[in-house]
C-alpha cells in the first residue's frame, strides 16, 4: 500500500510496522528522515547489537539481502534491516538486471511470505514508476512511500512546519530570506533552521535579526534584497548590492547567483506568457506561494517581455563566461557587475 512521509512516522511512533518498506523519490531529506526513525526508534539499544543491520546496495546482493530477512531475532521481538540506496531493486523496477528473473523471483517469494519478525526497509534515491512489478508486490504485505521534491512554493510552509515542531515561528521577511537563500535544498535548509532551533528558546517568533546572527544572512546584502531590488528597478540599491557581492565572491560565489536570477526572470516570462489570472492560480502555474506573486507581477510591468528574454540571454552568457566556455578569462567580479548593469539598462 502507499503511505505518505507523516503517515509512516506516525506509525513508528505507534509501533505499527508492515514487514516491508520501500522508500523511494528525488527529495533525499524526506527518505533519509524516514530510514533514521527506524534506525533509532524500532529497537532499544541492548537490542540493536544483534538486530539492526545497516546495509549497502552496491555491496549486496538480493539474495544476500532476503538471506538475511529470514533469520530470527535474538532476544528481541524483531530484528531491522535497512538496505541503503538498494540499486539492485531499482535495476529490478528498470528491468536492467540480467539475471532478473531469479532476483524478481526471489523478490516476489518474500513479498508473498516475508517474515513477520523482520522488519525490512529500502532506500531507493529516485523516483520508481508506481505501476513497477517491485511496487505494485507491496501492496498487501508491505508498505511504498514516494518522496517527492518540494517546489519553490512549498518551500516556504515546510520550513514554517519544520520550525513549528520546536514550538518555533517565523516572520514572512526572514522566512522570505531564507527561502531565497537556500531554496529547495531541504537538507541544507534544516541544517540553518536547526541553528535557530538551538539558539531561539521555545515559544519565541524569528525576526531577521535573528536569521542574521544566527544562519549568517545579512538583512542588506543578500540575494533576496538583491533580487527584490531588481523587481523594482530600484537602481542604486541593486547595484550597492551587487558591488558588496562583487567585492566578496568568496562568500557570495556567483554560480549559485546565476541560478537564482535564472529561475527568477524564468518565473516573469511565464506571468507574461500567462496573462491575466487570479493571484491563486498565477501561483499555482509559475510554482510559487501566493504572498510572493505581487512580486512577479511588479516585475512583469517594470521589464517588458522583450527585455525579460534579453535578461534570460544575458545570464546564459554570464554563465558560459564563469565557465571558461566563453571570451577571454574574466574574473566572478567582473562578470557580476556587467550581468547587473546589462539587467537595469540593457
Amino acid at each position: 500500500m502507499q503511505k505518505t512521509i507523516q503517515e509512516v512516522l506516525k506509525d513508528i511512533k505507534a509501533k505499527k510496522y508492515a514487514p516491508i518498506y520501500v522508500l523511494h523519490g528525488d527529495e533525499p531529506f524526506f527518505i533519509d528522515q524516514v530510514a533514521d526513525a527506524f534506525e533509532d526508534q524500532v529497537l532499544t539499544e541492548s537490542e540493536k547489537s544483534f538486530n539492526q543491520f545497516v546495509l549497502f546496495g552496491k555491496d549486496q546482493s538480493m539474495g544476500s539481502v532476503i538471506s538475511y530477512a529470514r533469520r530470527y531475532p535474538m532476544m528481541a521481538e524483531k530484528q531491522v534491516i535497512i538496505v541503503k540506496e538498494a540499486s539492485f531493486l531499482e535495476a529490478l523496477a528498470k528491468g536492467k538486471e540480467a539475471k532478473g528473473n531469479e532476483d524478481m523471483k526471489a523478490w516476489e517469494d518474500y513479498c508473498a511470505r516475508p517474515t513477520d519478525s523482520t522488519l525490512l526497509v529500502f532506500t531507493i534515491k529516485n523516483l520508481v514508476n508506481e505501476k513497477a512489478k517491485i511496487l505494485t508486490l507491496l501492496d498487501k504485505t508491505g508498505v511504498v512511500v514516494c518522496s517527492k521534491k518540494v517546489t519553490d512554493g512549498q518551500v516556504g510552509n515546510w520550513l514554517k512546519d519544520y520550525l513549528a515542531q520546536h514550538q518555533l515561528s517565523i516572520q514572512m521577511a526572514p522566512l522570505e530570506l531564507m527561502v531565497s537563500y537556500v531554496g529547495t535544498d531541504l537538507q541544507r535548509m534544516a541544517h540553518e533552521a536547526d541553528k535557530l532551533i538551538v539558539n531561539c528558546p521555545a515559544g519565541s517568533e524569528i525576526g531577521p535579526e535573528e536569521v542574521e546572527k544566527y544562519v549568517g544572512i545579512s538583512r542588506e546584502y543578500n540575494i533576496f534584497e538583491y533580487q527584490k531590488a531588481l523587481m523594482q528597478r530600484n537602481v542604486a540599491k541593486a547595484q550597492k548590492i551587487a558591488f558588496y557581492f562583487a567585492e566578496n565572491t568568496k562568500q557570495n560565489p556567483v554560480p549559485p547567483m546565476l541560478a537564482l536570477l535564472f529561475g527568477f526572470f524564468s518565473k516573469v516570462l511565464m506571468v507574461h506568457d500567462l496573462g491575466a489570472l487570479s493571484d491563486g492560480e498565477l501561483a499555482k502555474q509559475i510554482g510559487v506561494n501566493p504572498y510572493f506573486v505581487k512580486d512577479y507581477q511588479l516585475a512583469k510591468r517594470n521589464y517588458s517581455l522583450a527585455k525579460v528574454v534579453r535578461i534570460l540571454e544575458a545570464i546564459k552568457h554570464a554563465d558560459l563566461k564563469v565557465k571558461g566556455v566563453i571570451g577571454a578569462a574574466e574574473s566572478e567580479r567582473d562578470i557580476l557587475l556587467d550581468l547587473s548593469f546589462e539587467i537595469l539598462h540593457l
